[in-house]
């Protein structure tokens, strides 16, 4: 097996060297009857028609209930029963996190393409172990990190690629959260870098264009003390330091009063370009008590809806042959800075990544 590295539009893809089914139309279920889950059988039903949804599979009744009754899908309650089926192509896993490594195993032991919401996995080694597997059996895998597919970015990305800047020198990622989730999601989602700030640490790989050489991560529980109950953190600032010697800056803080606050700005040789909050249109008011402007999104669902369906397409032309947009090395990457990130606020040092990848990845 081999890779062929090729641009996709506006990314950098990795594409197996292996032929594929040639179709139009591939069949595929949902592991995952959550908002996401939903989201993406919405979108295939409305938007994608290289993808043809089969079932959804959720262990939970009431959603695969609300599933059908949505959809008019088949459903399960039991994943296994999607992922043997030998009529369907590929899985989207949307599942929560503790579920990804079985499920993933499980697609390729039967042949199954693969497209699995972030993070992989929280262990470096079943990361490993689960794509060193996906390469034996030569199954497409795209990591589920919509961000790049949202046109503001995927434009920045552009006119650095372009060289419009110059050299590279820094980058500047902020990411905010309009309300702090509940006391349950801080429980399993596997800490603030690992749920949040994995999405940054891949766009500042993604804009960076080169691998992240160490981490330097400050943060506190300062929205709520629910946060430091769950034994997370709110607030944190990040330093990344690639191997190119860029540096980049990530901002993130779970509560926003004004909205969900998406912005980077990319500074380099030649000038500074930004990428701004989308809002739901242009207008302004001004009056005697000052400017007022239209509100940012509330969440991501508003902020990347279009985003969503462009990574589902893009999973589309990769099972008709064409480059894989984001890789299981994508995804992989973004989880060792994010154990890297929890070792240095742990340690209250700088961390590299490879250190983090030559140790057990806890």
């Amino acid at each position: 097996m081999r890779l062929v590295a090729t641009q996709c539009g506006s990314h950098w893809c990795w594409q197996m060297g292996k032929r594929r089914k040639m179709s139009r139309e591939f069949e595929v279920a949902i592991l995952g009857a959550g908002t996401i889950g939903m989201l993406h059988a919405e979108n295939i039903l409305t938007s994608i028609p290289s993808l043809k949804l089969r079932a959804v599979a959720d262990p939970v009744s009431d959603a695969v209930q609300q599933a059908h009754e949505r959809f008019g899908v088949r459903v399960e309650r039991d994943w296994h029963a999607a992922v043997d089926d030998p009529k369907l192509d590929a899985v989207i896993i949307c599942s929560p996190m503790n579920h990804h490594a079985e499920q993933i195993r499980e697609a390729v032991a039967t042949g199954k393409h693969i497209f699995c919401e972030k993070p992989i996995d929280w262990r470096l080694e079943i990361i490993d172990d689960l794509l060193r597997d996906v390469e034996e059996q030569g199954v497409i895998f795209q990591t589920g990190f919509n961000r790049r597919f949202d046109r503001n970015f995927a434009s920045l990305w552009q006119k650095v690629t372009e060289n419009r800047l110059g050299d590279l020198w820094t980058l500047k990622i902020t990411s905010r959260d309009p309300e702090l989730p509940g006391k349950d999601y801080l429980k399993s989602s596997g800490g603030l870098f690992l749920d949040m700030t994995i999405h940054d640490f891949d766009m500042a790989r993604f804009l960076a264009r080169a691998e992240i050489r160490e981490v330097t991560a400050r943060a506190s529980a300062l929205v709520s003390a629910e946060t430091g109950e769950a034994d997370d953190v709110d607030t944190a600032l990040t330093v990344l330091c690639f191997d190119n010697d860029v540096l980049a800056v990530i901002d993130n803080c779970r509560k926003s009063a004004y909205g969900y606050d998406q912005r980077i700005e990319v500074h380099g040789e030649r000038g500074t370009m930004f990428a701004d909050n989308e809002v739901t249109d242009t207008t302004s008011f001004w009056d005697s008590s000052g400017s007022h402007r239209p509100p940012v999104p509330h969440f991501f669902l508003e902020r990347y809806k279009e985003a969503y369906k462009l990574e589902l397409e893009s999973f589309g032309r990769a099972l008709a042959g064409g480059p894989v947009a984001v890789s299981g090395h994508d995804g992989r990457q973004a989880v060792l800075a994010a154990i890297a990130a929890n070792r240095s606020l742990r340690e209250n040092r700088t961390v590299t990544l490879a250190e983090v990848a030559e140790g057990t990845g806890k």
